[in-house]
């Protein structure tokens, strides 16, 4: 799943899947018990009390515009159709959620994870480099030759 954050409706958030196909559900709303539910995009956040709207990239303002003329055929292919794919242009600045909801909070604490065992790793090589250039000088130093 690629899902981007479409809106906001007190502590819910609407997101728009990406990848969804026409017979699948293209929304998923994640409550404030940070459950992911899916749902139908366009029929839930009509639905929906106080919604914000996010329109501060090209892909928002498309999403959320339903144009006139022309231009209204391609919405409709791209976000009711899904014949269209949405197109890089559109999507490249994003954040682009493979995970919502629970799965997200485990994924990025085992991230956290990783990222601080490669630290702690990382350090202790660092500190065995220095430590042997260390031991290297003071060999140079003392005379003592070095047999590496």
């Amino acid at each position: 799943m690629r899902a981007v954050l479409a809106a906001t409706a007190g502590r819910k958030k609407l997101y728009y899947v990406l990848d969804a196909d026409s017979a699948d559900n293209d929304g998923v709303v994640v409550n404030a018990e940070n459950k992911a539910i899916t749902v139908s995009f366009f029929s839930f956040s009509s639905k929906m009390k106080k919604l914000k709207k996010i329109q501060n990239t090209p892909f928002h303002k498309f999403l959320w515009t339903e144009p006139d003329g022309e231009i209204k055929k391609i919405w409709i292919d791209t976000f009711v159709l899904k014949k269209r794919p949405i197109g890089k242009k559109f999507t490249e600045k994003l954040i682009i959620h493979s995970q919502l909801g629970e799965k997200a909070k485990k994924q990025k604490n085992t991230e956290l994870k990783v990222k601080a065992f490669l630290t702690k790793a990382t350090n202790k090589l660092n500190k065995d480099i220095i430590l042997s250039r260390i031991e290297l000088q003071n060999k140079t130093i003392h005379g003592e030759k070095n047999e590496s």
